[in-house]
């Protein structure tokens, strides 16, 4: 799926905040090699926790 620009700037928006939440002030200029394992998968879980709270339940009848 391809999100338009203002999507895309959204998400990066977001990722930064939560990254600075797990301690990764400068996570736009960062290496992301120098991200702990530990920090990235904070991050990821945090974004896959706010999508499935955004979508729909499965039981929820359309």
């Amino acid at each position: 799926m391809k999100l338009s620009l203002r999507h895309n700037a959204e998400i990066d928006r977001m990722k930064s905040e939560i990254a600075y939440q797990y301690g990764v002030e400068d996570f736009e200029d960062i290496d992301r090699g120098k991200v702990s394992s530990r920090s990235n998968g904070d991050i990821a879980r945090t974004l896959v926790e706010l999508a499935e709270r955004k979508l729909p339940s499965k039981n929820m009848k359309l």
